[in-house]
């Protein structure tokens, strides 16, 4: 097989789109299922072909893992707090200063307005 300069060379590209676009079929929702089972697919091939069963084994265990109903959820769920907690540290509130004018916990000195860009993002407010 490892003779057949076709194989080897078809062989090496495959795998390296698959590898490629994996991500991605992982990422949309509707694709996870067929990624998921390429992926199982790939890696019991290595485990046929290259006798690497040890590792073929792990990796369609972990493979898995892109095929439960709880993944969707955790993700879900991480995804939600993040876009809560990034609205949070968004939102605008009022500015009120001490007397003295110094800053009063992490609040702009008076007269300053708080920029609603983030720091670093070459936008000056």
């Amino acid at each position: 097989m490892y003779e057949n300069d076709f194989l080897v060379f078809s062989g090496t590209y495959v795998t390296v789109l698959f590898l490629v676009y994996f991500p991605l079929g992982i990422l949309v929702p509707a694709l996870r299922p067929w990624a998921a089972v390429m992926s199982i697919g790939f890696h019991l091939g290595i485990g046929l072909l290259m006798g690497l069963t040890g590792f073929a084994l792990t990796m369609v265990a972990c493979d898995l893992v892109f095929l439960s109903r709880g993944l969707d959820q955790a993700v879900a769920f991480g995804v939600g707090r993040f876009q809560k907690a990034r609205s949070r540290r968004f939102e605008g509130t009022s500015a009120e200063a001490t007397p003295e004018g110094d800053v009063a916990g992490g609040k702009p000195v008076r007269g300053e307005e708080a920029s609603r860009e983030p720091v670093g993002s070459g936008k000056a407010g």
